[in-house]
């Protein structure tokens, strides 16, 4: 499977964006970047939009230079929240501060997650997903630790969280589907982790399937419903950011 990274973002306004809206066909500077929209409905999902993005710099760990270098990127409209998505980080970073911010206003801002909120609510046997990885930092009086990572089936349930989670202010954390009775382990940490949040808004998976993508956006509808986001972000009223 391959992997992408990028932010959850939204406007301080709900509003409906059109994909055109994001296009640069043709460089607002001398040799600047453009993006071009390809598909309005990557694996079969409304408003999921792939587009490519031609750069003047290289992004990626290009050796040979080139002229323009190209990359995909993805855009999934919400109605209240958005994902950017791309292979790296730093092409995301890329479109948003040299094309989106200049295009769109006024400008998308990357959404913070209530990390210890979320963690803490899906320790619970009620939740529809479960922890399998988080990273914190000390704050506690041990000079010598300054941070952890956990990884596992259910992190929340293992000896370490429970006794020592007060001990840390955790920024990031993976979520994966909650097994209940009668369901198989999965195998793999790609399989069992859906995606990785992180507390400014960055997200981390592995991509490559239908189902893959439908998660990624359950996930986000139970960040949004829950309201682990900041007060600026519209509300949805009730109702799912997506229709998966």
């Amino acid at each position: 499977m391959t992997s992408y990274s990028g932010y959850i973002v939204a406007g301080r306004t709900a509003r409906d964006f059109s994909s055109g809206e994001f296009e640069e066909r043709t460089p607002s500077v001398a040799n600047g970047p453009t993006l071009t929209h390809r598909s309005d409905r990557v694996f079969g999902i409304s408003r999921w939009d792939e587009y490519l993005l031609h750069s003047p710099i290289p992004l990626s760990d290009e050796v040979d230079k080139q002229q323009r270098y190209q990359y995909q990127i993805f855009i999934v409209r919400g109605f209240t929240m958005m994902v950017f998505l791309a292979h790296r980080r730093k092409i995301i970073d890329y479109v948003i501060s040299n094309i989106i911010d200049k295009k769109i206003s006024p400008k998308l801002e990357k959404v913070n997650i209530a990390i210890s909120d979320m963690i803490k609510h899906c320790g619970g046997a009620e939740s529809e997903f479960l922890v399998t990885s988080m990273h914190g930092r000390f704050s506690g009086p041990d000079t010598q630790l300054s941070s952890i990572a956990l990884y596992g089936d259910d992190v929340t349930q293992s000896s370490i969280y429970i006794n020592y989670h007060n001990l840390f202010n955790f920024h990031s954390a993976g979520l994966g589907r909650r097994l209940f009775d009668g369901l198989p382990r999965v195998r793999s940490p790609e399989d069992r982790e859906i995606v990785h949040v992180a507390s400014d808004g960055f997200i981390y998976l592995y991509l490559s399937t239908r189902s893959r993508a439908k998660e990624l956006l359950e996930v986000v509808n139970f960040i949004m419903v829950n309201r682990w986001v900041d007060d600026w972000v519209p509300d949805s009223k009730g109702e799912r950011t997506w229709q998966t």
